[in-house]
């Protein structure tokens, strides 16, 4: 199971070899994500050339599921956000709340940016880093 942050879904959707293979190779497991991960894709749409499609990133994206975000989910953020501000790690609050929500169901990360390449990320959860885009 893994919790899909927008950087892969983007990544897929612009037929990136290394976020295809990896959804590919994946696809017999639960793939989820949280709302703000999907506004995030759909502005990838409001800001192409042309006129977006809302509805062929859904289709293409009919393999995730959306989580619902709850205050249990807001709140494992926040304590992981917290736990490595402790460290010293600053953690922007997008990605924290990505990051939390991976955290509070137990689903392992899925990333292809370094936004989350932070020192005590890994010891709390598990995180697949996809190769960023050159």
């Amino acid at each position: 199971m893994a919790l899909y942050d927008s950087s892969v879904l983007i990544d897929y959707l612009d037929a990136r070899d290394e976020a295809t293979a990896y959804v590919e190779e994946h696809l017999d497991e639960r793939a989820v994500t949280v709302p703000l991960v999907l506004f995030e894709v759909y502005q990838g749409e409001v800001f192409k050339t042309g006129t977006a499609d809302f509805d062929a990133v859904d289709g293409a994206l009919g393999w995730v599921d959306v989580v619902d975000e709850t205050p249990d989910l807001s709140r494992a953020a926040a304590e992981l956000q917290q736990e490595l501000a402790q460290d010293g790690t600053p953690f922007s609050p997008r990605d924290a709340f990505v990051a939390g929500a991976a955290y509070g169901l137990d689903e392992r990360l899925v990333v292809a940016d370094d936004d989350f390449d932070v020192q005590g990320l890994t010891e709390t959860i598990d995180v697949d880093f996809l190769p960023e885009r050159e």
